[in-house]
């Protein structure tokens, strides 16, 4: 069991170092059915759907661009498989 001043002094390095992060160990091990995202008006979504029938959803506010690529990690190092246009929120779009 982590102890909580460690824990609360992990976040603070995370914080500090620029960048926040979410953990989701409740879908830890499930296995990936699919993934949609979808952008209308002011609801962005990204959802990541289960086997079981669970659903993790990112609802994000507008002010954004989407970058997506796919790729392949098995040697240690990026190499892009494919990449998508960018999606940017109504705000952004030309």
């Amino acid at each position: 069991m982590n102890h909580p001043s460690r824990t609360k002094a992990k976040e603070k390095a995370r914080i500090a170092s620029g960048r926040k992060l979410m953990e989701f160990p409740q879908v830890k091990g499930k296995k990936l059915e699919a993934v949609e995202f979808s952008s209308r008006a002011e609801n962005h979504v990204i959802s990541l759907r289960f086997h079981d029938n669970t659903m993790l959803t990112f609802d994000i506010e507008p002010g954004f661009t989407v970058f997506a690529d796919y790729a392949d990690w098995k040697t240690g190092n990026h190499r892009p498989i494919k990449r998508w246009p960018p999606v940017r929120s109504r705000l952004f779009r030309e």
